[in-house]
């Protein structure tokens, strides 16, 4: 069953309309619309969307689950290892985070970083996750290199063995990606809370571990941690997607069946007394600049039958607008809350469940705890209303078949069930369970698990200056600086394994790539629209977007936020619904709604089910049609937004994407910034007048897939856009300011407050837009500098030097322009050698008679990876659909994503040199460093001359008292 916080992420998604600037020409006129009558087709079934598989466990233990899924040429094979944080000694936390990283450093036949680099190279997607219970590895390649997946998982379950090397190198990865979570609003949320809610169980720390302890442990206890819980009796295997099985079988018999099991395995965490009285505790966080208030209470381990229950709570909860936190937090008229949301963890032992609430700046925090308190005592008083219950269980259904999209849904949500309850049919039973639970199911277990007096109170604290955040720890520094491995008293023991006479010695080689094919659907004109229909009944889902060509690049400098704030006004009420009902009908019947503003176009976007697709469309029609402005609720989601958008400003990854922002397309609609005082300038009136001026169907494009015939598509869009008039709107200017002759670097000065000192640099210059057939070379040279741990930045500036957790090289075209940009959060102290060392990654890349010169063998494999990643963007019928709009807006010809593979794979060295060369000049690249001042000016001063500035709230809170003080 998904957690809980899956579950009410999504909702929230479900019920909130955001629709960018629409026409207020009918409702201004008072025009009317009903939903239709008409008989919806009859529901589906669980049945329709069960997930078929087979199982067999091998004599050494290992659970293999084989799920087939043929809808696209794509498999995952997914390894569930059962140990996570909660395995771990008190004093040796983060050993399973570890292994985590140092499994991909190779095993006695695949050396290290080619587990990824293989990966890769076919266009898969490799990777893992910690969590308290399990530790997971993943590989989703094309389905012809199943073989060379199965190879790698089984040769590190069998062979890998932990030195002094591969520890001190991955320590520093995981002090990168502790420095990380440092620099994240409620970064260490999580750690407060688990710390104070248990106070025996291994759930007290999380999985990223302690730094000092990964200091003091020596490699022979890490390898003895691998030999205990890292054996075929310890792990279930999952093969789902495009799958043969009978083949499947034998490739797992050859490479699997042979592994000696292990010992029984151990579980050392003992187990949580029941919490009997309530704690607090207030955490500060240098970050925010918002209170937030959780009240977590815990929960059952995850083979409960009550966790049904507590998922429709959680529902009713925090599911979105219709919810009761988001009716009296944020959505009433005088709220008191940012956003309100449900927290949850659901864990194999037992987990968290709590309410959260966001402080809206200038409210009590303490009426907001006591708000949460009354709502959840109101749950344990009163139960759920009927209603209440119905919609959890419409959100439910539609969560079910949406995690039977991918065989990486599949594999996740299979393998779960296995590892924790022994019951991978609990896939296809959970929606039975879910549709069984009654109202006073619901209150009953409210009643038992949040009860007052064992909730956990958490408030996170804004603390700017940083004088009551934690300071970055010491062991953390010395692990950024490689510090030595504590010598081991113990022989490094690594598992005595004698491989079968004739197994393979090197990794299959992939076959030759299959070349992606994507659908083209059906396509018409009505009423002027461009409609493209892509039909595929495997699941009775249907999805839908309709672009129109005109978004935020209309509004002006001043009004900067303009058409966000309309976006958000569209569900805020409508000729037949206020903002209430609205989000009540749609959550009632698993709608989503949503507008999303591009710049240049404006997409309209929702799914529903099968049957719910005449609801869904007239409810499209009535919030694109028929919007009424409400003046209160404006005022509200002003309010709200210049709240989140002072909150991501004390973010320095926010304040470097601006900046580059303004560097690159200053003057131009590309390079508008929302600021608070151009959100203060906008009126009610503005986005009346922007939704009248832009939103027309002129030259739009809309495309619909899924379960729908081109019949009724057609029929379903006529309704949409009936009368609805075109109208001659003249494109945005585009100026953008001349391309740098010379280097500029923007040093933006966070402080010393960050207890994490974490450094975020960007790098950019312009290059050209998606016409130029300069973006097949240009697409090559950025899988070459940024795709996978073997990319030339993540083998040199990552694994060679431990500067960056990960980093990125690109080119970005657009329809008007393009940019080369370089994302690279790094340390402080070595800023100035992480940028240095960029520019030598780039160097190399230009030149023949560079140090590391591109080869054709290199650029073969980087052909491979984007010929494989095209594979497997053809998992859904909704990806496939939406290049098919991405395509149309650009101008492409019908089969251009068909096509795109040839036209990579003609492009020379030569071509991907002279792009990089072109573009790519060192000299005059704009360079934007967000990090203490103090620490890495001198570092800049070495690169050229250094513009200090303030971090943009500052910034603007100067500028604001200036005007203030000028009056």
């Amino acid at each position: 069953m998904p957690h809980l916080s899956q579950r009410a992420n999504r909702l929230g998604s479900i019920i909130i309309v955001t629709i960018i600037a629409l026409a207020l020409r009918m409702a201004v006129a008072g025009a009317t619309e009903q939903i239709p009558s008409a008989t919806s087709p009859a529901a589906s079934t669980a049945d329709d969307y069960r997930i078929d598989f087979t199982t067999e466990t091998l004599p050494n233990g290992l659970r293999v689950i084989y799920a087939p899924l043929h809808q696209a040429p794509v498999v995952q094979v997914r390894v569930l290892y059962h140990v996570g944080s909660r395995d771990e000694r008190p004093d040796r936390q983060g050993f399973a985070h570890m292994f985590e990283h140092m499994m991909f450093r190779g095993s006695k036949h695949v050396m290290a970083q080619e587990h990824m680099r293989l990966i890769d190279q076919v266009g898969g997607i490799c990777n893992a996750f910690t969590s308290f219970d399990q530790t997971v590895y993943h590989d989703t390649v094309p389905s012809e290199d199943l073989e060379m997946a199965l190879y790698l998982e089984a040769d590190r379950m069998s062979s890998f063995k932990v030195t002094d090397q591969i520890y001190q190198i991955e320590r520093k990865v995981v002090a990168q990606e502790w420095m990380l979570k440092q620099n994240r609003v409620n970064g260490n949320l999580y750690d407060d809370l688990f710390r104070t809610a248990f106070t025996t169980s291994s759930y007290q720390w999380t999985p990223m571990g302690n730094m000092q302890q990964l200091l003091a442990a020596p490699v022979s206890e890490l390898q003895e941690f691998f030999n205990t819980y890292y054996v075929p009796n310890n792990a279930v295997l999952v093969i789902a997607g495009d799958v043969d099985v009978p083949t499947a079988r034998a490739m797992v018999q050859k490479y699997f069946a042979w592994i000696p099991a292990g010992a029984p395995v151990p579980r050392v965490s003992p187990q949580e007394p029941p919490q009997l009285a309530a704690r607090a505790v207030n955490a500060p966080d240098h970050l925010a600049r918002l209170t937030t208030v959780v009240l977590g209470y815990h929960i059952p381990p995850y083979k409960s039958d009550d966790n049904y229950a507590l998922s429709v709570l959680a529902t009713m909860l925090g599911g979105g607008p219709s919810s009761r936190l988001e009716r009296a937090l944020v959505n009433s008229k005088d709220p008191i809350c940012q956003s309100a949301s449900m927290l949850d963890e659901t864990l194999e032992y037992g987990g968290m469940i709590g309410v959260v609430g966001e402080v809206k700046p200038g409210k009590n925090p303490e009426q907001v705890k006591t708000t949460l308190a009354a709502l959840v005592a109101d749950v344990l008083a009163n139960g759920v209303t009927a209603d209440e219950l119905a919609r959890a269980k419409i959100a439910s259904r539609i969560e079910s078949i949406q995690e039977r999209e991918t065989c990486a849904q599949i594999a996740g949500e299979i393998g779960d069930a296995e590892l924790w309850a022994n019951d991978p049919n609990r896939v296809n039973s959970d929606l039975a369970k879910l549709d069984a639970v009654t109202s006073a199911d619901v209150q009953a277990v409210a009643r038992t698990y949040l009860n007052p007096n064992q909730v956990t109170l958490l408030t996170v604290e804004p603390d700017p200056l940083g004088t009551l955040s934690r300071k970055s720890s010491q062991a953390a520094r010395e692990l950024f600086q490689g510090a030595a491995v504590v010598a081991s008293t113990q022989p490094v023991a690594a598992r005595d394994v004698v491989f079968p006479t004739g197994y393979p010695q090197h990794p299959p080689l992939p076959p030759v790539k299959s070349t992606a094919s994507f659908a083209k659907g059906q396509e018409t004109t009505i009423n002027g629209i461009h409609l493209i229909v892509l039909t595929d009944s495997r699941l009775p889902m249907v999805n839908w977007t309709l672009a129109m060509r005109h978004g935020s690049h209309g509004e002006s400098a001043d009004k900067a936020g303009l058409a966000g704030l309309t976006a958000r006004m569209l569900s805020r009420g409508t000729a037949n619904h206020s903002f209430q009902q609205l989000s009540d009908e749609l959550m009632s019947h698993g709608i989503d709604l949503g507008v999303e503003d591009a710049g240049d176009s404006t997409d309209l976007s929702g799914s529903c089910t099968t049957e719910e697709l005449d609801r869904a469309f007239s409810l499209s029609r009535e919030i694109l049609r028929m919007p009424t402005f409400p003046a209160d609720e404006f005022a509200k989601i002003r309010d709200q937004t210049q709240a989140g958008l002072v909150q991501s400003l004390a973010v320095p990854s926010t304040a470097g994407e601006r900046a580059m922002t303004t560097e690159l397309f200053e003057g131009s609609p590309m390079g508008h910034l929302v600021t608070p005082s151009t959100l203060a300038g906008i009126t009610l009136d503005d986005i009346k007048n922007f939704y009248a001026e832009f939103y027309h169907p002129d030259d739009a494009v809309m495309v619909v897939s899924g379960d729908v015939t081109f019949e009724r598509a057609q029929q379903l869009v006529k309704g949409l856009t009936d009368d609805w008039q075109p109208k001659d709107v003249p494109p945005p200017e585009y100026k953008f300011p001349p391309t740098a002759t010379s280097r500029k670097i923007v040093l933006i000065d966070t402080g010393d407050t960050s207890p994490g000192a974490g450094s975020i640099v960007r790098m950019g210059i312009k290059s050209y837009d998606i016409h130029s057939d300069e973006k097949y070379a240009g697409t090559l040279a950025s899988v070459l500098l940024s795709d996978g741990i073997e990319s030339r930045l993540m083998e040199y500036v990552r694994a060679k030097k431990g500067y960056v957790y990960g980093a990125s090289a690109v080119f970005q075209p657009n329809r008007y322009t393009g940019a080369f940009a370089v994302n690279a959060p790094t340390r402080p102290a070595v800023t100035g050698d992480c940028i240095t060392a960029i520019f030598k990654v780039l160097d190399d890349l230009k030149s023949s008679d560079s140090e590391n010169p591109l080869t054709e063998a290199e650029l073969n494999a980087a052909k491979r990876r984007v010929s494989g990643s095209l594979v497997m963007g053809m998992q859904t019928i909704a990806s496939q659909a939406q290049k098919r709009l991405d395509g149309t807006l650009n101008g492409y010809p019908i089969d251009y994503y068909d096509q795109l593979a040839g036209h990579i794979n003609a492009v020379t060295v030569d071509q991907v040199r002279a792009v990089m060369n072109k573009y790519v000049k060192d000299d005059a690249m704009a360079i934007i460093v967000v990090a203490p001042a103090s620490t890495v000016k001198d570092q800049l001063d070495a690169l050229g001359d250094v513009t200090l500035m303030p971090m943009p709230l500052a910034a603007e809170n100067a500028s604001t008292k200036n005007s203030d003080m000028l009056k």
